[in-house]
């Protein structure tokens, strides 16, 4: 059975200019499975522990803006969000404690007893277990002058004013997952990059990385066994892309590698020839299930392969082998693994590969002749675990904290965002 320790990350955000510089959406990973660290479905509650009584430039008080970078219908994280989503109460300003499974955003002097970098507009920490997130808080930094408005960053004789809710923007998405594409290679417009700009919404790759964790809105088009997708070969390969996000598991279905599961989606293809076949779910960002299946109906299939982990609890992609037979259709069900812990099946982005081996007669028959509707993932956000390490890190250490927000704090991995 697979245990779940708790382990502590620390997400920072430095003072000054985000830079808005195409390529791609990066995530906070955990370094034992190469998996992103994020939240099982579900609300994400957030506790604002900020002034709601004094006017800023833009109509909002403190705590109104922070709701409006977490929940607005036009500006904030939720309309982009299938799986998730944010909910936040407002109370008196105050101080958070951490590792109080609390999501607590404050303003502080010195954050848990931490001095600031003077170049540290506010910083972001979470705790995790396994690949899950489970507690993260917020702090913006006193020694900076906040005020709300939209637009280019404040110059002139305005200039000295942080934005609030562009920098809660860049906060929040560090709790949600990502991390900054500009310190991971990419060039790339987006509110995650690691400088503060006169960008001050959304960007495209900001939500494709956040809709790449917790799917887009509604439930995916091959949810059901009836509605697989099929795959179609190019040369001796294939790789299509979907989500298992607001899946469900239908009456009859198998556990698919033995396990519950419950967030299964369906792909299928009928095999040119008979050969040999591999399939992977290499490039998922989540502990994947997966099982190959002949049959006409989702109660009555044949097993032919499963598996769940490549190595068990590191590398936490699935891959199989199986002798095809010429003009035989198989389904392939991918589902999350379901720890039994309340939270129900891993789910996210997948990704599915499919690679042939022909060594016999063909066929004119196949079902695969028809396109794969798929959805684009970059592949520069996941890279493959290696296959060596332990069962995760050390239970809440300080040393252990992960840095992502703007900023940085010496002896901890830095995610900085500068002044400019």
């Amino acid at each position: 059975m697979r245990t779940k320790r708790p382990h502590f990350l620390f997400l920072v955000a430095a003072g000054g200019a985000l830079l808005a510089l195409a390529c791609g959406f990066v995530f906070i990973k955990n370094d034992t499975t190469g998996l992103p660290l994020k939240w099982a479905p579900g609300n994400i509650v957030m506790k604002l522990m900020v002034d709601n009584s004094t006017v800023l430039s833009d109509g909002n008080t403190r705590a109104t803006t922070l709701q409006a970078a977490l929940q607005d219908a036009t500006r904030g994280w939720n309309p982009n969000l299938g799986d998730a989503q944010f909910t936040s109460t407002i109370v008196a300003p105050g101080s958070g404690a951490d590792g109080n499974s609390v999501n607590e955003v404050f303003f502080s002097s010195s954050p848990y007893g931490t001095s600031w970098d003077s170049n540290t507009l506010a910083i972001t920490t979470a705790w995790y277990s396994g690949n899950e997130r489970v507690e993260g808080d917020t702090i913006f930094n006193t020694a900076f002058t906040w005020d709300s408005y939209r637009g280019p960053l404040h110059a002139g004789a305005m200039a000295g004013k942080e934005d609030i809710q562009r920098v809660a923007l860049h906060e929040f998405g560090h709790t949600l997952g990502l991390d900054h594409p500009d310190e991971n290679g990419q060039t790339v417009t987006a509110i995650m990059n690691s400088h503060e700009s006169s960008v001050d919404s959304l960007q495209a790759d900001d939500i494709n990385g956040a809709q790449s964790l917790y799917g887009p809105k509604g439930v995916p088009a091959n949810d059901n066994f009836a509605s697989a997708i099929a795959i179609t070969l190019s040369g001796t390969s294939a790789t299509v892309t979907g989500y298992n996000t607001n899946a469900t598991k239908e009456s009859g279905e198998p556990n698919h590698a033995g396990n519950s599961g419950g967030r299964s989606v369906w792909w299928k293809w009928t095999a040119p020839s008979t050969g040999t076949a591999t399939l992977t779910t290499q490039g998922s960002l989540f502990d994947t299930t997966l099982g190959v299946y002949t049959g006409s109906s989702v109660g009555s299939l044949t097993t032919i392969a499963s598996n769940d982990d490549v190595q068990s609890g590191v590398v936490q992609y699935s891959s199989v082998t199986f002798s095809a037979t010429s003009g035989v259709t198989y389904y392939f069900g991918v589902d999350g693994f379901n720890a039994s812990d309340g939270h129900g099946a891993d789910c996210a982005a997948i990704t599915l590969n499919l690679s042939f081996s022909s060594s016999g007669t063909t066929t004119t028959s196949s079902s695969s002749s028809s396109s794969v509707s798929t959805t684009s993932i970059s592949t520069s956000s996941t890279i493959p675990p290696t296959s060596s390490g332990g069962g995760g890190g050390g239970g809440g250490a300080p040393s252990g904290w992960f840095l992502g927000a703007l900023g940085l704090l010496a002896g901890m991995r830095r995610l900085r965002a500068k002044r400019g």
